[in-house]
């Protein structure tokens, strides 16, 4: 009789907080007939499934469960407000909405990531095969560029945003900024330059550089297949793998667009295999110290928080790769000098453009911003400070809650530079004010990084030109196809957001490193440059869901995915 009582009591919390979720517990559609089913299906599961784990599972199941739970059940209410007119979000009925919704999902999740524990350990992908061959290389890198290609065709000469243009611009002009990354201006500055005196046209020009960037990306892809099958994975896996590189709709938009997030994503691939050859090896092989150094030139030099990204992996790399630890610190030396030379000395002397200030302080300017709109009572010299930093009307009637733009771009960038230290206390002197008002503002800000249900747009299309450069979209296909293509960006289609998910590529991301840590914790560090690129975005932000600022965590997915079988189980230490 207990377990009825216990598997209905579970049952009835998660029935609820699906009807909460799923927004129909004030709607009649929760009593229905099949949603009243739903209730007795759980009933039945937990009835059904009430098994019990031993310590450690039950431990690395309740820790995992609270944290998925607790992600979706805060990220839920705060998505009702992404368009809303600046408001109070947590009163104490959308309290009460949480603490059932964690409790619900939390019972729900328990069963499932217990189950998941057990089933992986007992799950192998692995047959016997020969070598990787050149044979096997050359027809990856074929299939990966033919998926590729397709997309191609559909956007000649490639997609291209306002950014884009940007860099069209200062690679055709040679203009020396950092605000587009010069590592990405060269990069596709260098064939696009070429491509102008063989085709003596911008538009072939900008295709040629393109055709080289998704080179490179087939290469880098087929280096990832490669290490896949020489580990023992079976070929019926690894095909599926290439299959899902060359013509996911997501990878082959991104093959072809003209940003530089493209091949910095692309690059954690690579850093990604390496770092688990560090820790599966005795030695560091030069192959594999040459891809490290490659995979952090592209992560340094295609996004200027690159850095924080690099600086955040060092200490777990020392820590953990013990025995490597003279060569790993070598290598590390070496790289910061070399950018931090660059990025210091060479930009000055060249007179390189540097970012703006206030695109670091994305998230500390939103939620002051917040504060001014929701007319709180702000000090005389708070106040004061504020009129100076801001145009104040603009602030009061362009703020959004999920674009930090407008307010930066009323920002006084000259002015918070020279008063960087009184920023910082006044900041303080909101925070200690308005909590709750800071908080909610960066719930707001960092939804879509954390919360999986959130649509906003992914990719670039068709895009007007910036500047002179004549340089435009010209479809090589027929509008049939073009139509086709396009289709494959809409959320509509059943299953579609799981492809395009920021949030959603992010729960991949922690159940993975749950799973593998469980099984071995020292390859945890295969995950360390991943957590890097979602912090780095999620201490300044501009925008509340930008798939390609981490477009590096999508690009490892399928990594993600299949690391917990390749790792050895038996060894649950670090080394």
């Amino acid at each position: 009789m207990k377990k009825y009582i216990v598997s209905a009591v579970e049952g009835f919390f998660t029935y609820i907080a699906i009807l909460i979720y799923t927004n129909n517990f004030y709607d009649v559609k929760s009593f229905n007939i099949f949603m009243t089913l739903f209730f007795f299906f759980l009933w039945y599961f937990y009835y059904k499934y009430n098994k019990k784990f031993d310590k450690k599972i039950s431990k690395y199941s309740i820790v995992l469960s609270i944290l998925i739970s607790t992600l979706l059940s805060f990220g839920n209410i705060v998505s009702h407000y992404i368009k809303a007119t600046p408001t109070y979000i947590f009163n104490i009925s959308k309290s009460i909405e949480v603490l059932i919704m964690m409790i619900g999902f939390g019972f729900l999740l328990y069963k499932l990531f217990g189950f998941l524990f057990i089933k992986v350990k007992k799950i192998s992908i692995f047959n016997n095969h020969e070598k990787f061959s050149k044979k096997y290389f050359i027809i990856t890198l074929l299939i990966v560029f033919f998926g590729n290609f397709l997309y191609f065709i559909r956007f000649y000469p490639a997609i291209m945003t306002p950014d884009s243009y940007h860099v069209i611009h200062y690679a055709d002009d040679f203009i020396l900024s950092d605000f587009h990354t010069f590592g990405h201006t060269w990069f596709f500055g260098i064939p696009f330059n070429l491509g102008k005196l063989l085709f003596n046209n911008l538009n072939g020009a900008v295709a040629f550089s393109t055709i080289v960037q998704m080179i490179c990306i087939s290469f880098i892809v087929t280096v990832v297949i490669r290490f896949l099958y020489n580990k023992g994975l079976s070929k019926i896996i690894c095909f599926i793998v290439v299959l899902i590189y060359a013509f996911s709709p997501l990878y082959g938009h991104y093959s072809i667009t003209l940003w530089r997030d493209v091949m910095f994503g692309t690059a954690f691939m690579l850093l990604f295999i390496v770092i688990f050859n560090f820790i599966d090896n005795k030695e560091c092989h030069k192959s594999d110290i040459i891809l490290f150094v490659v995979s952090i030139l592209f992560i340094l030099f295609f996004r200027n928080n690159g850095i924080y990204v690099f600086v955040f992996i060092i200490p777990f790399m020392i820590f953990i790769l013990k025995n490597k630890r003279k060569t790993i610190t070598i290598l590390c030396t070496c790289l910061l000098v070399f950018y931090f030379g660059i990025k210091g000395p060479v930009f000055d002397y060249f007179g390189v453009e540097k970012t703006k200030t206030s695109e670091a302080y994305s998230i500390p300017l939103q939620q002051m911003a917040r504060v001014v709109v929701l007319n709180e009572n702000i000090s005389v010299d708070d106040s004061k400070f504020l009129m100076k930093l801001w145009d104040y009307d603009k602030v009061i009637h362009e703020y959004s809650n999920v674009i930090s733009n407008p307010v930066k771009w009323a920002t006084d960038d000259e002015f918070l530079q020279n008063n960087s230290g009184q920023f910082f206390k006044t900041y303080l002197n909101l925070f200690i004010q308005h909590p709750r008002i800071y908080v909610e503002a960066y719930m707001l800000q960092t939804l879509g990084y954390w919360y999986p249900d959130v649509i906003y747009w992914a990719t670039g299309s068709e895009s007007k030109q910036l500047f002179d450069e004549n340089v435009y979209t010209d479809s090589l296909t027929p509008e049939i196809y073009n139509k086709l293509i396009d289709h494959t960006t809409y959320r509509e289609l059943p299953l579609s957001n799981l492809i395009w998910s920021v949030g959603g590529a992010f729960f991949v991301l922690i159940i993975s490193s749950f799973l593998t840590f469980y099984y071995n914790k020292k390859y945890i560090l295969c995950y360390i440059p991943l957590y890097g690129i979602w912090l780095s975005i999620m201490v300044a932000t501009p925008v509340f869901c930008e798939l390609r600022y981490v477009y590096g965590i999508f690009t490892c997915i399928p990594l993600l995915v299949l690391l917990p079988f390749l790792i050895d189980k038996k060894k649950n230490s670090y080394i």
